[in-house]
Parts: structure tokens; sequence; C-alpha cells
């Protein structure tokens, strides 16, 4: 049955493979892919890139397999690594980033964003100049498309200035040479034979640059402390400059987009390429060698679950009925930042995400909300009828699913009769049958659903669950020592570190000693899990999360505290 599980990892097991992940002594960059694209690509006319990698991350994107992918920063663009769920092959792509950062839109999978207002600072990274455009500034262009102008005589004449855009003389004659009728924005004289001149094939500028999607206007530019009079062309992967007053050699550069949008994203300046995660403050919580812990965040009321924002970043849920956002952390490893996403919510069980969507259920029912302007609060609030009483937590806390599929558990309205565990497809609530008996909590893994139990007396257990007909066939798969009382579990996914195999099971909750955290790691005949005592000095535990890094938070209830476990890295050479 462990066998069978082990299956949903395929597709991680593909994105392992490409990964060299190694230490930071080496070459820095997060896949031999990415290294062989930019080194194919310093032979364009163009530096397109940058001379060094910036920071790798494991971002989230919805069609990506297990909902996530490697991508890694450089000055003037993202290289992305997706895996094939079929195949099992990678491929690289490079990010959209002038779109994003011009439309406002954060791409978390290829028809699924998240909204942020565009940034207001200026594309030469230099302090503010209203002769400078901004990204804010070019939002209202790249919103207008434009008539074929190859055939016209008349020079590029539409400058940025401090009143938006206006037309005045140009610096040089440059003439509109050729129309992109997919984007509907003309090329200019001087960038079709920069394209036409590359080494790398007619149509290469296309998978470098993306399609324009503004005209070419004027504006000054900073080329180190001097502003330059430059023709700026935005595409939907870089932005392109042309300043006719420097040397023939030296008039195009690209804007340093990849810097720009990873300080918009994520609010802080790219780190070394080699992430060397910080656990945060000390504390007296137990781990295996190689793994540090300490403490993230302190002073929360009860919490009561953890879930990841659909950006990646950690919710805190607490019974107050708050919902706490972590955006940011110092350099210690402990939070720095906290929003409130949403509150006023009653007796809550869990949160969970599914897509762009958060989804909290609580004594009154089950809402749904998204944050669409990208402040860290949530702007849009949908409530999903319920017929139900969800059960108490951690009974009735919400699991998602790689599909996106959000499942839970409740009884009839006055909380009489049998369990039944329902899923949630948008805002429709489906009955799949009966829970078992005992229920501490369920648990998914891929695709796959699984449900915690502890009967009184006995020990716990973990249960697949497999829908027949109108009611679940649950299957044993996992028994837990006896004398462990659970309060949850999850599936370790994450591929990046040394120390945690993907396929490993984490189950917290207590024992006669305290709190505890278990580890279930698959044996090598695929049939069965050796599980064993993973942390302690814990007081209890009552949930549990993994961020994109791979990096584990629980939260303690007792003492109200997120300690944070960090692992040790991989190196594969």
């Amino acid at each position: 049955m462990w066998k069978q599980a082990l299956l949903v990892l395929v597709a991680v097991a593909a994105l392992v493979a490409a990964l060299p992940v190694r230490e930071a002594t080496g070459t820095p960059f997060a896949s031999p892919a990415f290294e062989q694209l930019w080194l194919e690509q310093q032979r364009a006319q163009l530096d397109v890139w940058g001379q060094t990698p910036l920071a790798w991350r494991i971002e989230p994107y919805a069609d990506a397999p297990g909902g996530q992918r490697l991508v890694q920063y450089f000055d003037r663009g993202r290289m992305e690594l997706t895996a094939s769920t079929n195949s099992g092959r990678t491929t690289v792509t490079q990010g959209r980033l002038a779109w994003e950062l011009t439309h406002g839109r954060i791409a978390l999978g290829s028809d699924l964003f998240v909204h942020r207002p565009p940034p207001d600072f200026p594309i030469d990274g230099g302090p503010s100049d209203p002769r400078v455009p901004t990204y804010a500034a070019l939002a209202e262009l790249v919103s207008r498309p434009a008539p074929d102008r190859s055939g016209d005589d008349d020079t590029i004449d539409t400058w940025f200035t401090p009143n938006g855009f206006d037309h005045a003389a140009p610096p040089a004659p440059v003439r509109a040479s050729r129309y992109v009728g997919l984007t509907q924005h003309n090329l200019p004289d001087v960038t079709v034979a920069l394209f036409d001149r590359s080494p790398l094939g007619p149509d290469a500028w296309i998978a470098i640059f993306g399609y324009p999607i503004s005209e070419p206007f004027w504006a000054y530019y900073r080329r180190g402390d001097t502003s330059l009079p430059s023709l700026v062309q935005v595409f939907e992967r870089r932005i392109l400059v042309y300043t006719p007053s420097l040397p023939t050699d030296q008039r195009f550069t690209l804007v340093n987009i990849g810097r720009h949008y990873y300080r918009w994203r994520y609010g802080t300046d790219p780190a070394l390429p080699w992430p060397d995660p910080q656990p945060g403050s000390p504390v007296t919580v137990q781990v295996p060698q190689g793994f540090r812990a300490g403490l993230f965040l302190d002073g929360l009321r009860q919490p009561v679950d953890l879930s990841l924002a659909p950006d990646g970043n950690l919710l805190a849920l607490t019974a107050d009925g708050t919902l706490l956002l972590v955006t940011a952390e110092d350099a210690s490893g402990r939070a720095s930042r906290l929003t409130t996403f949403a509150s006023g919510f009653v007796a809550p069980r869990g949160v969970t995400t599914a897509g762009t969507w958060v989804y909290v259920v609580e004594e009154r029912g089950l809402v749904r909300l998204r944050d669409d302007d990208g402040d860290g609060i949530a702007d849009r609030t949908e409530a999903i009828p319920l017929t139900f009483q969800p059960l108490p937590a951690p009974a009735g806390a919400l699991v998602a699913d790689q599909r996106g599929r959000v499942f839970l558990a409740g009884t009839s309205a006055d909380g009489a009769g049998t369990a039944t565990i329902y899923v949630v497809n948008e805002n429709r609530v489906v009955p799949l049958g009966p829970a078992p008996p005992g229920l501490v909590r369920l648990l998914a893994w891929g695709e796959l659903l699984f449900a915690i139990v502890q009967e009184p007396g006995e020990p716990a257990q973990v249960l697949r669950l497999a829908p027949r007909g109108q009611t679940l066939l649950a299957e044993p798969f996992l028994e837990l020592p006896l004398g462990f009382t659970p309060a949850g579990g999850l599936a370790y996914t994450t591929p990046l570190w040394a120390d945690l195999v993907p396929g490993t099971l984490f189950f917290w909750g207590t024992r006669e000693t305290g709190g505890a955290l278990l580890r279930a790691l698959p044996n090598p005949d695929g049939q069965s899990a050796s599980v064993s005592l993973f942390a302690t000095a814990l007081h209890r535990p009552v949930a549990m999360v993994v961020g994109l890094d791979g990096i584990l938070y629980v939260a303690d209830a007792d003492t109200g505290q997120l300690v944070k476990i960090v692992p040790g890295r991989r190196s594969l050479g």
C-alpha cells in the first residue's frame, strides 16, 4: 500500500532528478539546465541575464507537478524549470516578468494570478526622477494596442514626461519597421536590425524577449550616473533600452527586470544564490542531527491551524478567529512582518489554500477569501453554504489535495448522526461517504486522501480512503506507536534537502512526556514504513505546514509559538 501511495510522487521525483542543488562552493546555478541556457545565450548580441545568478526559489505554479517549480532569478530575468507530469521531461522557460510587473498580476499558473499594484519605482533602478518611467506609469501604456506604422516615414516622437506621454522631437531618427500583429505593436528599425543580427537564429528574440506589449517611446534612462534620452520598449519578458548617443556597441541594454520583479514580489532584494535559512531564536525543542530548530513567532493566542497562502507565505489561524499572514522575516530567521489577512471567525476549525483562494471552516460554515490587490489583506470573501455542522477541530479541519479539491468532515446540522466526509469543488459541496470512526484529522498526499483515526485505548492508525459508490472504502495504511495521541499529519514532498526524503510523513501530537513529532519513512520494500521520534520538548503541537522551501513550521497551542525546523542542505556535486 505504501508503494501505491508513492506513485503520486513520480512528478516530484522528476524534478528531483533535474536538481543538482549543489553547495554554495560550487557553480551557483540551481540546475544544469539553467547553466546550459545561460551559456548558450552568452553568444547573443546582448547580455540578457547578467554575470551572476541570483536567488533560486521554489515557487507555486498550478500547472507544474505538485503545484510548484524551481526558478532562479538573474539581474535581467528569471529561469523556470518545469517537469512534465506525463513524460517526466523538464523544460526551461523564461519568466514573463515585464508583463507581470506592468499588469500587476503575479502568475501562479498559466491562468491563475494574484493581483498586486505595479510598483512605483523607476525602471532604471535609480532614485525617483520624474523623467524616468516607473512600472506603474508603464501600466497605462501596455494596455494600448497600436495600428501598423511599419510603412510610415514618420519618426518615433512619443516621449514619457512628468505629465504622461506627449509628442516632441526625437534625439535620433528612428522609425517603425515591423508590425507584430499578435500583440498589435510596432518594432523600431534599430531593434529589428538587432534581432536580425542575432547569432542564435532569426526568431531567437521571441524566446528571449517575448512579444512587444508597448509601443517604443523616448524617455530618460540612467546609464551609470548619467541620464540620457533613450528609446524604451516593453516586451513580455524584458524591457529593451536603446541610447543613440552612446558608442555603437553600447547603445542597447536591458532593464534589471529580474531584480526589480523580485523586490516587488518579495519586498526585498534577491538573496545569495544558495539559500541559507536561519531557524530564528533559540528554543529547547530537540531535533535530529543535521536539523536546526528555532522560534519563528511567539505571542499567538491559541493557534489552531497553519497553511500556505497562494503566494507561498505562511498563514496562521488562531482560536480567537484571526487569520495572520507572515510576509517577511529578519536576519535571524524570525517572522518580522505580520498582517491580519482576515478576522471575525467563530470557533475556527482549520485553514487551507486551493488555487488563489484561502478556505476557512468555522462554527458557522465554510468561507473562502482572496487578496486581489496584493496588500496581504483579504478583500474578497464568499460564504459557501453547508447543510451540515463541521466537526470540532482538529477533525473538522480542511485539507486540499494536489488537484485543488478541498475535503472536510461534518455531521447533520443538529450535530447528531454519523460523520460524513465532503469534497468542495469551487462553491459546490458534495458528500463522499461516511467518515471512519475515531477520525482525528484528514490528510492529503498528492491526489490521495487519508484519515488519521484513533479509538480509545488503541494505537492510532492511518487509513487510505477510496470512494466506492456512496461510501468510502477505508484501507489500513500505517499504524502509529501506542501511547502517541496524534493531532494531525502531512506528507513531505519537497526535494531540496538531504535529510528529508520526498514521501516522508510527519505526525504531530502528544505523548506522556509532552508534545512530539513522529517521522515515517518508507522502507526499501515499498510495502512498509519505519516510524521514529523526530522532535521532542514541544508542549501541545496542533498544526504543521511545510514551506515551499522545505522548511517545517509547527504551531504549539500551549506556548503560543511557531517553531521553525530547518533541514540540512542537499549536496549532489
